[in-house]
């Protein structure tokens, strides 16, 4: 049964993911490996988030995630995508969890160079600005949230509104009162760590 259920999530990720082409880079037909369930902590909060996606267009993605999430491997980013010491801000260690459907270990199906999974951020946190060699998508799944792009203005944009960062396009995101909830993908170039950007109005950016 949690097997049956980890292919029922990955195969309505891949759906949302290929529609209109978004991403097309998940294996068609894999072979699914075992993973160790694991929801290290926030589980009400990734419950409340799965509750806010939308129906429409992610109603097999939403059914399949509220009866399946905890047999996903879930774990705590403290700083481990980063070079060592980078200022993420307390924030975000404390306030994000993400999932890979794709990925080297502990994930339903094992790729090289190719990461794909969920991406979990809580109410009031800011991802601040960073950049990384991998070209990188986002699908959110809840929103709206704010985004800005090369330190340019912030702007918002709804669940469904696919997000794509070239490779050493400096992004940063926002989330208010809504969790933040994404599918995302790294399709190249993983093994290169994220570099925190620097930016001097970090304290502003929540109101």
């Amino acid at each position: 049964m949690t097997k049956q259920s980890i292919q029922r999530i990955y195969r309505a990720a891949q759906s949302a993911l290929q529609t209109d082409g978004i991403c097309t880079a998940m294996p068609i037909n894999p072979a699914f490996e075992t993973v160790i369930p694991a929801v290290p902590t926030h589980d009400r909060l990734l419950q409340t988030a799965i509750a806010a996606i939308p129906e429409r267009p992610f109603a097999d993605l939403k059914s399949a995630l509220a009866t399946g999430y905890q047999n996903l491997h879930w774990r705590v980013d403290d700083g481990g995508y980063y070079n060592n010491n980078a200022n993420v801000g307390e924030g975000y260690k404390t306030g994000n969890m993400h999932a890979l459907l794709v990925g080297q270990q502990n994930c339903p199906v094992v790729a090289d160079d190719l990461l794909v999974g969920l991406f979990l951020l809580a109410p009031r946190t800011l991802y601040r600005d960073h950049k990384h060699p991998a070209p990188e998508i986002y699908l959110p799944l809840t929103g709206p949230h704010g985004w800005r792009f090369n330190m340019s203005d912030w702007q918002d944009h709804p669940a469904g509104h696919p997000i794509f960062n070239a490779p050493g396009e400096v992004h940063a995101t926002r989330v208010y009162d809504t969790p933040f909830l994404a599918l995302f993908a790294w399709t190249q170039d993983t093994q290169y760590p994220c570099e925190v950007v620097p930016a001097d109005d970090w304290d502003l950016a929540l109101g």
